[in-house]
């Protein structure tokens, strides 16, 4: 499993954002056109180059792992072989690829910022609501649940079809339809909770890859 991060600070004006969009095969830049926002085009960009870095950096045959081939299952998420998953999250200044090799994966990050979580109860299972009520930081446990929740319908490749209230994220080990996920959650930049949920075992905290 490896966790990759690509800088998203500058701001692309709208003919070079078409200029990117151009170079991508057509089912993507349709895709990403969908997103009325142009902020949301150029981080969408950014995954996807980010994806083609990582792909190339881990020696995929062109010729069979090339965007060309890029897919989305019944539930929109992307995937181009079973060979492979990984799953891509966007902060404000950050793009996030989490990759592995015959597994599943999912990733989610989210700012620390002030919101009023308590609009969310309903996506929460009452034991996780009490956690948060009687924590003396529930937003950021809030954020927390929420990553790890949003991680683990990614790696499932359910995304928001998969109802938050009806599992829970207390423990880094559940069981969802049978699959076994691994739950691991940091607190990175000072400022961002980042989830990965995967079925591979693995020890100790993850690390990000700069590219």
């Amino acid at each position: 499993m490896q966790i990759y991060k690509k800088a998203n600070h500058y701001v692309m004006h709208k003919d070079e954002i078409d200029a990117k969009l151009s170079l991508l095969p057509i089912p993507i830049q349709n895709k990403i056109k969908r997103y009325n926002s142009l902020e949301k085009q150029q981080s969408r960009i950014e995954g996807i180059e980010l994806l083609k870095q990582v792909l190339i950096k881990n020696q995929f045959d062109a010729n069979k792992h090339d965007l060309e081939y890029l897919k989305y299952n019944k539930y929109g998420k992307p995937f181009i072989d079973v060979q492979i998953d990984f799953s891509i999250s966007y902060s404000n200044e950050w793009v996030f690829l989490g990759f592995i090799k015959n597994g599943l994966i999912g990733i989610d990050v989210e700012k620390e910022t002030k919101i009023d979580f308590a609009i969310y109860k309903d996506f929460l299972t009452t034991k996780e609501w009490d956690f948060i009520s009687k924590s003396v930081l529930p937003q950021s446990l809030f954020l927390k649940f929420w990553t790890r929740k949003e991680a683990v319908t990614k790696a499932l490749g359910y995304g928001a079809f998969l109802e938050f209230r009806d599992f829970e994220v207390i423990e880094d080990l559940i069981i969802i339809e049978g699959i076994t996920l691994h739950i691991e959650t940091q607190f990175i930049e000072e400022k961002y909770w980042f989830s990965v949920a995967t079925n591979r075992s693995y020890e100790g905290e993850f690390s990000l890859i700069y590219l």
